[in-house]
């Protein structure tokens, strides 16, 4: 089966017209261990207000590409796209001067789920993307719409005011702490699970409920590092 039957872009207007774009050029290269498979490849993008970083993985440890455009500009975010799921890269990048910047902001994903018969890619946008020349076009106007449905999430939890004091009782639970990182770990599972589900209030117009959940994420990362001290 062939996983990536569209043209190669490099040669084409389309890369030439978006190649400035990948914010990565700048940044130390990473020499690869490995091959990676193409199926493995996928889009990561992360949403900040109205725009969006669109990043380009060849699999869980090598990026090659990362943008940041307008949620709305449609066109370009299509070609970023076609340019990510179907070109040749051999060329990777560290991340690490984003790191922190792209952990605050609400993350998902779009990855290759193939069959014996068609490859379609696996998207949060509740349904599949299929494997053609309209892919990219997809994806991007995909990207607004589902921007807009979380923002819809968000203003939901916000109304009222109610929510902040649920999710302050969710901190004080990830926050509690003992001897035994393991047994905190454990303890705090059901309540990790919990903040998980909400995690489009990184996309909050509503500081308190952002800096909340950030609070969250920080005391969960806090519980997972001392976890994994443990057990190691």
């Amino acid at each position: 089966m062939k996983i990536f039957n569209r043209k190669k872009l490099n040669n084409d207007t389309d890369f030439n017209d978006i190649g400035n774009l990948n914010l990565l050029v700048s940044e130390p290269t990473v020499k690869a261990k490995y091959k990676p498979n193409p199926s493995h490849r996928r889009i990561d993008f992360y949403y900040e207000e109205d725009k969006v970083f669109i990043e380009g993985l060849a699999d869980n440890n090598y990026t090659f590409w990362l943008s940041k455009t307008d949620i709305a500009d449609t066109s370009i975010n299509a070609q970023i796209c076609k340019h990510v799921l179907y070109d040749s890269f051999d060329v990777y990048f560290s991340t690490s001067k984003y790191y922190h910047e792209l952990h605050s902001l609400f993350k998902k994903s779009i990855i290759q789920a193939s069959d014996c018969v068609d490859v379609k890619w696996k998207t949060p946008f509740g349904s599949y993307i299929g494997d053609n020349d309209n892919t990219g076009l997809l994806i991007a106007k995909s990207l607004v719409e589902f921007k807009t449905e979380i923002e819809k999430l968000c203003e939901a939890r916000e109304a009222g005011g109610n929510y902040l004091s649920i999710m302050q009782g969710i901190l004080e639970h990830l926050s509690q702490r003992t001897d035994d990182p393991i047994w905190d770990y454990y303890t705090a599972t059901p309540w990790i699970k919990i903040m998980r589900d909400e995690d489009y209030l990184l996309c909050s117009k509503n500081e308190q409920f952002k800096g909340l959940y950030l609070q969250l994420l920080k005391q969960h990362s806090d519980l997972y590092s001392r976890y994994m001290t443990a057990v190691r």
